[in-house]
């Protein structure tokens, strides 16, 4: 068996926490060597919460012979300098979402890694979940006939309405509000959708998409510059007929699903925040019982699906609900193995491009022509 991966943690802010904790279940291929936040006071509490080692500077670490990757879970304004050091240091890079904000810096990282010779991967890594790769599993053995359509739901609730200021992580870091907002969440949550459906159905062609601020006082101080928009819908189009709608926002109420619709009837993912998120088969309602049940009796029309293994991460009673440090592993096991990457970089440009369509519809032509693309990936080597 090869040696455990020294990896460096880069930005101990709120999402580190939940990385650190899901650490432990990659022992055969992740050793943390060292972390660094340029706030020392941020720096001083993780180490405080977690006992690792710390950097004294971000040259320390990329100047470290026993790091092989970075992780990089800094701010995502951020991400790119971050990420172009790390490359320049020689560095494989596992990057926190989004890569980058424009799909024109996330493809001068994707240039500069390959000149470089290293390889570079981004979040989120939800796709290489249970759930997801049930769902896949059950296209790829033909479920529900031919696919035609998939919706999925990313609204995260009224946050604006919510006690965010209470929202602490582990080490005591406050969820940063200002930064989620000027962010956008399409930004960073477009991503959990479309990790999942560019792996089932390929690169999407052509977007055509809708922003807006719906609500421009978030309740932070003091008050906020940028209007990123807080809510997003897109439609998108497939190489094989496929048209997915997806639906971002901050402002509605807590919807998490995604349905993928064929011929013979339709999978449900309950929460794409969960690698053991129910999945439920749906049979097409064809005669006036079933239709009637499909109609009033929802829950009785369907079937939940064994997980294709028993999911080796459930949380719960605070712990994440996803394995965060479930991409990092798998670019860990590409470096050892030889392999390319499920999740490289001309699918962290991909994703990244069309979530740019999608949170600033007003930058390109409508219906967009995407203009990345990327291989298809390889599903989980535990999935049928």
């Amino acid at each position: 068996m090869n040696e455990p991966l020294g990896i460096a943690i880069i930005g101990c802010g709120y999402v580190a926490d939940s990385y650190r904790y899901c650490l432990p279940f990659h022992g055969d291929r992740l050793r943390l060597v060292g972390v660094f936040d340029r706030d020392p006071q941020r720096l001083d509490a993780f180490v405080a919460c977690w006992g690792d080692t710390r950097y004294a500077s971000l040259q320390q670490a990329l100047d470290d012979p026993a790091v092989r990757i970075v992780v990089n879970l800094t701010c995502p304004e951020s991400h790119a300098d971050v990420t172009r050091a790390a490359i320049s240091a020689g560095k494989n890079v596992y990057s926190e979402k989004p890569l980058a904000l424009t799909m024109r810096q996330a493809a001068e990282l994707r240039d500069a890694a390959r000149a470089a010779d290293v390889r570079l991967s981004s979040a989120p890594c939800n796709v290489l979940g249970e759930s997801a790769q049930t769902a896949w599993s059950a296209l790829r053995a033909g479920r529900i006939g031919k696919v035609r359509l998939a919706y999925a739901e990313l609204d995260d609730g009224m946050i604006h309405r919510a006690n965010y200021q209470s929202w602490v992580s582990r080490s005591g870091r406050v969820w940063p509000a200002r930064g989620e907002f000027e962010t956008g969440c399409t930004f960073e949550h477009a991503g959990y959708a479309l990790t999942i459906l560019g792996a089932m159905f390929g690169p999407v062609r052509r977007v055509t998409a809708f922003a807006s601020v719906q609500v421009a006082d978030k309740k932070v101080s003091p008050p906020l510059h940028a209007a990123t928009p807080d809510f997003s819908v897109g439609l998108l189009e497939f190489d094989d007929g496929v048209v997915a709608r997806l639906t971002n926002s901050v402002v509605a109420p807590y919807d998490h699903r995604m349905r993928i619709v064929g011929d013979d009837g339709h999978l449900e993912i309950t929460e794409l925040w969960d690698y053991a998120s129910p999945v439920v088969l749906r049979r097409a309602a064809q005669g006036r019982i079933s239709r009637l049940i499909e109609r009033r009796l929802p829950w009785l029309a369907g079937r939940r699906l064994p997980l294709v293994r028993p999911p080796l991460f459930a949380g719960g009673r605070g712990r994440p609900t996803m394995d965060f440090m479930r991409g990092v592993s798998e670019l860990a096991d590409a470096l050892a193995t030889g392999r390319n990457s499920r999740l490289d970089e001309d699918f962290a440009v991909h994703i990244t491009e069309v979530t740019e369509i999608l949170q600033f519809p007003g930058r390109f032509a409508s219906p967009a022509i995407v203009q990345s693309s990327f291989s298809p990936i390889a599903k989980m080597d535990w999935a049928p």
